[in-house]
């Protein structure tokens, strides 16, 4: 890990100033064409939570390089973890399963595309593994990274009962084909829920097992 509190500031000032041309990219700006549904999206939700955390965590680390204090970044470590975990199933989730509609040029000339689902999300999981201290995760911190995706969920679910309900006629009811409970039904709906949060829990106790590894390492060694 990298203590040097100027490095830190460095990396995570370039992260933030990228953060802002993500959110307005977002919004549709760099298509002049304003993205009223940019509130409904997991990638956008997800990211937004990451940049404000690393705003704050970035006044966190200037003031410590203002009194000159080297040393890991110790700012809520808990939630942290719990972002990564989130801001990792957006990289792979777009990656792996949405990125593909879009096509290949998409892919790469797109600045909010590069921004909000490639270039932040690693950055904001690299901030983690180079600057805070390690063997610290704790076995239930994956289970807590399943908080934020739940409520998102149910955000989701509620938002369309309402719209259903009032009759409303909306551009976007579900943002993603796993989460549109009309057309898979309960069954499908509930498959795929159980099926992400597999993910979610899985990731997590991998990042929980290679954050501990040295330091069960060093116990075993330590033993013998």
């Amino acid at each position: 890990m990298l203590k040097n509190r100027i490095t830190q500031v460095v990396f995570q000032t370039v992260y933030c100033v990228l953060a802002i041309f993500g959110i307005i990219g977002s919004l549709g700006y760099f298509v002049v064409e304003f993205n009223d549904d940019f509130y409904l999206m997991y990638t956008n939700l997800s990211n937004y939570i990451c940049i404000g955390f690393m705003f704050v965590s970035l006044v966190y680390t200037i003031k410590k390089a203002n009194k000159k204090e080297d040393g890991t970044v110790t700012l809520a470590p808990t939630f942290k973890f719990m972002c990564v975990i989130m801001i990792l199933v957006t990289f792979l989730v777009y990656n792996l399963l949405l990125a593909k509609a879009n096509g290949v040029k998409h892919y790469f000339t797109s600045v909010p595309n590069l921004t909000m689902h490639l270039i932040l999300p690693v950055m904001f999981i690299l901030d983690w593994v180079l600057f805070y201290e390690h063997g610290k995760v704790k076995w239930y911190y994956p289970l807590l990274s399943l908080i934020m995706p739940l409520v998102y969920v149910a955000y989701i679910l509620i938002r369309a009962g309402i719209v259903h309900l009032a009759h409303m006629s909306v551009k976007v009811l579900y943002p993603y084909f796993f989460l549109d409970l009309g057309a898979l039904g309960v069954g499908g709906f509930l498959g795929w829920l159980f099926a992400l949060i597999l993910v979610f829990v899985a990731l997590g106790y991998i990042i929980y097992a290679l954050d501990n590894l040295n330091r069960w390492k060093s116990k075993k060694y330590k033993q013998n």
